[in-house]
């Protein structure tokens, strides 16, 4: 029942306009009447909302749950403040994401209210090896995980994504070195992002900082180190000792790298 119960949750999770009962069961597999059942319990709880048609989406209780999450609810209010600096400097996309386990969780973002409804959103998720955050974060992931990703399949997203295994550890490797990473139209074709990564007082890396911008763009050093320098300031607000990272050393964005 448990099962099923994460199954409805996760059909639901991307349906933003809602869905009556009979979707959520051909979405999910889950039977009608079962649906039925689990459904009303979801929605007793708070963890489903009804809207005035009759559909069900995302309840408010379940997202007062996630928000407590030891990994992100500290994080998320020290790099505020830094991320919204970033936004009104470059007035550009800015977004926070940690691992989890195979894909990167997107936990926090500062937007115009004219993409406000573009993706990456908060609680959305993305593959590691395709957008720039995922690339920080699998760099500095333990080796067994990065085994892992890199050696097994490499789903392409656009021409652009890195799909050999050769060709990804030579960029993580890239990675670990400058402290910063690309992601060139590897996951939309319309955007290129550079992350950098945020350390924890063990200095070890707990989540990646990215800037987005629409591909067309050139940017040079000044974009890299404005990442990277946010992201310096998140480490340091979180008891991370001072770290000494190359910026961004091309001149133009649109390189592959």
């Amino acid at each position: 029942m448990l099962r099923r119960a994460l199954q409805i949750l996760d059909t639901c999770k991307d349906a933003a306009a809602g869905l009556s009962l009979s979707e959520i069961s051909r979405r999910s597999g889950v039977p009608l009447t079962t649906t039925h059942r689990i459904v009303h319990e979801l929605h007793e709880w708070g963890a489903l909302e009804r809207d005035d048609s009759g559909d069900y989406r995302i309840g408010l209780r379940l997202w007062e749950v996630a928000a407590l999450a030891p990994r992100s609810v500290g994080l998320q209010r020290i790099a505020l403040p830094f991320m919204q600096d970033l936004f009104e400097t470059t007035h550009r996309g800015v977004h926070l994401a940690v691992r989890e386990q195979h894909e990167v969780v997107f936990v926090e973002r500062f937007v115009s209210p004219e993409t406000a409804g573009e993706r990456p959103r908060v609680g959305g998720r993305a593959p590691m090896h395709a957008t720039a955050v995922g690339l920080v974060l699998l760099a500095f992931a333990p080796p067994d995980l990065q085994e892992e990703v890199v050696s097994g399949p490499l789903e392409s997203y656009t021409s652009r994504t890195y799909a050999s295994e050769r060709e990804l550890r030579q960029v993580l490797a890239e990675v670990r070195r400058s402290g910063y990473a690309i992601s060139d139209r590897q996951i939309n074709p319309d955007y290129a992002s550079v992350a950098a990564p945020i350390y924890d007082p063990g200095n070890t890396v707990v989540a990646a900082l990215s800037l987005i911008v629409p591909y067309t763009e050139s940017h040079g050093q000044n974009l890299a180190y404005l990442v990277q320098a946010t992201a310096r300031g998140i480490s340091r607000a979180l008891g991370a000792t001072p770290r000494q990272t190359r910026p961004y050393a091309s001149s133009d964005m649109r390189k592959r790298g």
